[in-house]
Formats: structure tokens, sequence, C-alpha cells
């Protein structure tokens, strides 16, 4: 936190000074900072739908896979009869 001195002289200098401390404290930002970071969270979303796009293609091969694997069984037990 900047001391009472510095405070006293950038409240004196009037609307740029109350923009420093502003600044300073980081209530206000740069607009490039802004900006930057408003790209970023699109960029991870992006990746996160890219993501969660993924799982559910694994999830449903994994769903297909079991039924494969089932119907195998199924076809190999009827084959060759419940006795054997």
């Amino acid at each position: 936190m900047p001391d009472s001195a510095l405070i006293s002289i950038l409240t004196s200098a009037g609307v740029a000074g109350v923009f420093c401390i502003l600044f300073i404290t980081g209530l206000i930002f740069p607009r490039p900072v802004v900006t930057d970071l408003k790209a970023e969270v699109a960029e991870l979303k992006q990746a996160l739908e890219a993501e969660r796009d993924r799982a559910n293609t694994a999830v449903a091969a994994t769903s297909t896979t079991r039924d494969i694997l089932a119907a195998i069984h199924l076809g190999q037990h009827l084959r060759t009869g419940p006795d054997q």
C-alpha cells in the first residue's frame, strides 16, 4: 500500500491523482491488459469445449465397444449352448 505522503500528493493533483491511486491499488487496468485477458478467457473456453467434445466422444466409443463385446459374448453363448 502506498504511504500517506504519496497519497496526499496524488489526491492534491485532482482527477489525475485519483486515477493514479486507483491504478496503483489495482482497481483500474490498462485497456490492453483487459483485452488480453478477454482473449485468453475466450481461448480457454474454446479449449474447454474441445475437451468436452473429446470426452463425450470417448464415452460414446467406450459404450459402443462395451455393446459390441456383450453381443459377441452373447453370440458365443448362444452358439455353444448354455451347458458347454
